[in-house]
């Protein structure tokens, strides 16, 4: 299983833990971005369909 942390951090240099927690802040922006904008729009897609009677299907909507 991979982990961003190592066991024992006083072996890694700074810059080494630096990056590691660029990355991970990286990732936890990206996450962010897919729920609020994506995320977003999936919703107004599917409230749409819903107002209008339609049934959202997943795999056709997510996937033009």
């Amino acid at each position: 299983m991979r982990t961003i942390d190592q066991r024992f951090t006083r072996d890694t240099s700074f810059w080494q833990r630096l990056g590691r927690d660029v990355r991970l802040l990286w990732r936890m922006a990206q996450m962010l971005y897919a729920y609020l904008i994506i995320g977003r729009r999936i919703r107004q897609s599917y409230r749409a369909k819903e107002a209008r009677g339609d049934v959202f299907w997943v795999d056709e909507e997510l996937h033009r």
